[in-house]
């Protein structure tokens, strides 16, 4: 029975290890019911006489407060950075509606409502689509990175096996975009793309370019 005790360990250990690395879904329900738990306990800081910020600054403790507690429970998560945090905050936020929706709502007066829904919408108009997800079925290069320009529309250069030049235009915000710095030129990255017809004036006449939709590291 000794000789099998190390065994053992290492099994409950492994166990242990797949049973805490929970999926970021799992984590964003554990921090609303979260959340809404210090909500509950914490009613000297949302009654009525307290003003929309100090509510918001309540809140974000409470956010905090369980974000520290759960991050170690998932490797995604455990790297995150304050970016990430603050998108995170969003998506709990709407996860409490549907786990504490009548507790959370009336913490907020009628007043502290419309101006919720105001900002919402305004963020909604402001806010560019998220990055599109890596696509096999894209289109795909594989090439160095030679030359990065900020014109009117910004761009990048690589080069491929065959020593040819392709320009890729960025469009829209794409996964990978911060990869593209100085200090990566002659580095090899895999190039996810599609291909848009455009004007070309010294051609006179629409042409295919490349725009960037997912970009990675390869080296």
């Amino acid at each position: 029975m000794l000789k099998k005790l190390p065994l053992l360990l290492c099994l409950c250990l492994v166990v242990n290890s797949f049973a805490q690395d929970k999926t970021r879904e799992e984590i964003i329900q554990l921090m609303a019911e979260d959340t809404c738990e210090c909500i509950k306990n914490d009613t000297a800081s949302f009654t009525p006489d307290k003003t929309m910020n100090q509510k918001q600054v309540a809140l974000g403790l409470c956010l905090l407060k369980s974000y520290n507690k759960r991050k170690a429970e998932s490797e995604a998560m455990e790297n995150a950075g304050m970016d990430d945090f603050e998108a995170l905050g969003e998506e709990v936020g709407i996860q409490m509606v549907s786990v504490c929706g009548v507790e959370f709502m009336a913490i907020f007066s009628d007043e502290q409502l419309d101006e919720i829904i105001d900002e919402s919408e305004e963020y909604e108009a402001n806010t560019p689509p998220p990055p599109a997800p890596k696509d096999e079925n894209d289109l795909q290069l594989e090439a160095e990175l030679i030359s990065l320009n900020n014109d009117a529309v910004s761009y990048f250069q690589v080069k491929d096996a065959f020593d040819k030049t392709h320009t890729f235009l960025i469009k829209e915000q794409f996964e990978g975009y911060k990869l593209l710095k100085k200090s990566n030129y002659n580095k090899t990255f895999n190039i996810y793309y599609k291909e848009i017809n455009m004007f070309d004036l010294s051609e006179r006449k629409y042409v295919k370019k490349k725009v960037v939709k997912y970009l990675e590291s390869i080296d």
